[in-house]
């Protein structure tokens, strides 16, 4: 047998996260091939034999692991014992390049990326700089950073940290909240957390006041109360009436949550002031006077003014549901955000989906925030649902994202007549003025987050013709 050439001396990755070691699981792993490849990355070797040896080894801290998936079912039963285990160790397969249906049950098993046997030190040098990635992500955003309250508000951008010193004021009162934003910005989310940690004991009560035709509405609110006879003068000097099934008699003492309240017919807008208004209606079965303790919340969108201005909705009910206002922020006015709710709602999905957890590297989580996001949270969702099932390895990566998005947030389209450099330029171009935008014309963040000098930036946005239009408004360095 030939002796193998020398392994180079490479840059040693970061390893201030993983400490100056990996863990191998003894298999079939040349272990001399191992130590030396290690040795050229200026790292050291703890081998380990078993399951129970291997979580030990690991503890809690995010470490890289490397599997021998030649092993076969053991090695995918370790595999799964690991992520289950130690969720934050970065696992690394080896497998047999002849067996390509091993790499598919790696990755089912949680391997966060593969390596052909035997190893080259420049390809495991290049996968550990991206676990690197992973494990600096899972180490600066923990769970309880993303939850920034007890709220179960996520964000810890400036708007959010003023939602949140907000929230234990509001709960406790039965004041009603105007919810000012567009859809998607969880809107409903905080109502829900409002009444949640207010003194009100029953229901939350939500209705669409745009799903059902004038008679449903009011059938969903009052509930069948019969027709009265008497003149209209009467009727409107008396109290409303309600029965048991309708939402306004099951929410006393809880909070009645109305979307699209615009929508709502004028009578039913009458007739829903005077109960909020005198806070008590007759009870149709029993014709006896009950007090109606509700709390109103409303979630409106931006322009909503102009419905009160135009008659669509009765000013003196408008007051009533805007004595406290606040206004939640769209996605793309607070992109520090977006990396904390893209590692939960992935996660989340890979939970529901009962898929192996996945992660995102930095450059991909760059990307994210960058894109304008015009549905706001359920956007980044519904693309982080995409990737988890498309995505065939462990770690999403920039070009993961980018194949599932256009730069500019819109939806992909075939781009035709455009050869291989000029998609290439094209997403040059665009990602780095999107990172330039996303961190408002300030180029040494820019630069630092895209991993170049600030010199060869500026020389880049020279080259490319964006350096005025990724700069935007502000100029400062």
């Amino acid at each position: 047998m030939t002796q193998s050439a020398p392994v180079p001396r490479l840059s040693p990755p970061r390893v201030s996260l993983f400490g100056s070691s990996i863990l191998a699981i003894a298999g079939s792993l040349d272990r001399r091939q191992v130590d030396d490849v290690a040795r050229g990355l200026g790292l050291s070797v703890r081998w380990a034999s078993g399951v129970h040896q291997t979580l030990t080894e690991l503890q809690d801290r995010a470490a890289i692991c490397l599997l021998d998936c030649t092993r076969g079912s053991d090695a995918l039963r370790i595999a799964r014992t690991v992520r289950a285990e130690r969720p934050k160790a970065v696992l690394i397969g080896v497998i047999d390049p002849a067996r390509p249906e091993s790499t598919l049950d790696a990755f089912r098993a949680g391997v966060f990326d593969v390596l052909p046997s035997p190893l080259v030190p420049w390809d495991l040098s290049a996968v550990i700089s991206n676990a690197q990635d992973l494990a600096e992500l899972a180490s600066d955003a923990p769970q309880e950073h993303v939850e920034v309250s007890p709220y179960g508000v996520f964000g810890s951008s400036p708007a959010m940290r003023k939602i949140v010193e907000l929230l234990p004021r509001v709960a406790p009162s039965r004041c009603p909240i105007l919810l000012y934003g567009e859809r998607g910005t969880g809107r409903e989310m905080l109502a829900r957390a409002i009444h949640g940690h207010s003194r009100r004991s029953t229901a939350f009560v939500a209705v669409d006041c745009s799903s059902a035709t004038p008679q449903e509405l009011e059938h969903e609110l009052f509930g069948s109360v019969s027709q009265r006879r008497g003149d209209g003068q009467e009727e409107r000097r008396s109290m409303e009436r309600v029965t048991t099934e309708g939402k306004l008699y099951q929410c006393s003492g809880g909070t009645l949550f109305l979307m699209n309240v615009a929508e709502m017919p004028g009578r039913v807008q009458a007739k829903l002031h005077r109960v909020l208004r005198d806070r008590e209606a007759v009870l149709s079965s029993e014709k006896r006077r009950i007090e109606l303790d509700i709390r109103p919340m409303a979630a409106v969108e931006p322009g909503f003014e102009s419905a009160v201005d135009e008659g669509r909705l009765r000013r003196d009910l408008y007051e009533r549901l805007s004595l406290i206002r606040i206004e939640l922020p769209p996605l793309r006015q607070r992109r520090e955000d977006v990396p904390f709710l893209a590692n939960h709602f992935l996660k989340e999905t890979c939970r529901v989906n009962g898929a192996p957890i996945k992660t995102l590297t930095r450059s991909a989580l760059t990307l994210l925030a960058a894109l304008p996001w015009r549905g706001n949270a359920p956007e980044l969702r519904a693309l982080l649902e995409r990737l988890v099932l498309l995505t065939p390895h462990g770690s999403i990566r920039l070009e993961d994202v980018l194949a599932q998005v256009r730069l500019d947030g819109s939806d992909i389209a075939a781009a035709g007549g455009t050869t291989l450099r000029e998609a290439r330029l094209r997403f040059e171009r665009d990602y780095i003025a999107a990172v330039v935008r996303q961190h408002h014309g300030r180029m040494g963040e820019a630069a630092a987050a895209l991993g170049i000098q600030r010199t060869n930036l500026y020389r880049k946005l020279r080259q490319l013709s964006v350096l005025r239009q990724a700069r935007g408004p502000r100029t400062g360095g």
